[in-house]
């Protein structure tokens, strides 16, 4: 039976009740985040030969792209349109750098996360606030 050490615990926990309690936009960060992460494994796993887990950490970063495509409000404008597309990009991108080992295609992928994720991280607090009460 596998256990976790109390760190991990503690490092889950505190993962959870930052999620838990995040607004929109930090759970966005957070999203960017966790995609950057994924391919990052992925690229250290292919530099492993561990096709298995290049495979699930690129899966994971597609589920996370998609989700973040998914949000999308497309009646607000061009950016969002814009963005739908980039984000079709990376998952073919990302696709096909499952099926070739394509170091190249997830470390561009990774650069464009990075890069939204940066963007994303510049919108001022009070913009946080007029989206969320928009939402509502």
């Amino acid at each position: 039976m596998f256990r976790r050490s109390p760190l991990q615990q503690y490092g889950n926990v505190k993962h959870d009740a930052q999620a838990e309690f995040a607004s929109a936009h930090e759970k966005t960060l957070m999203l960017f985040d966790g995609a950057i992460s994924f391919s990052g494994i992925a690229l250290q796993a292919i530099v492993r030969s561990d096709y298995e887990l290049k495979g699930k950490m690129i899966s994971k970063s597609i589920a996370v792209i998609n989700g973040l495509k998914d949000c999308l409000d497309m009646g607000q404008g061009e950016l969002p349109s814009n963005l739908h597309d980039l984000y079709e990009y990376m998952v073919e991108k990302l696709f096909q750098a499952n099926l070739t080992s394509d170091l190249e295609a997830i470390k561009e992928v990774q650069l464009l996360l990075k890069t939204v994720r940066e963007s994303w991280s510049l919108i001022p607090s009070e913009m946080h606030q007029i989206s969320s009460s928009k939402a509502h």
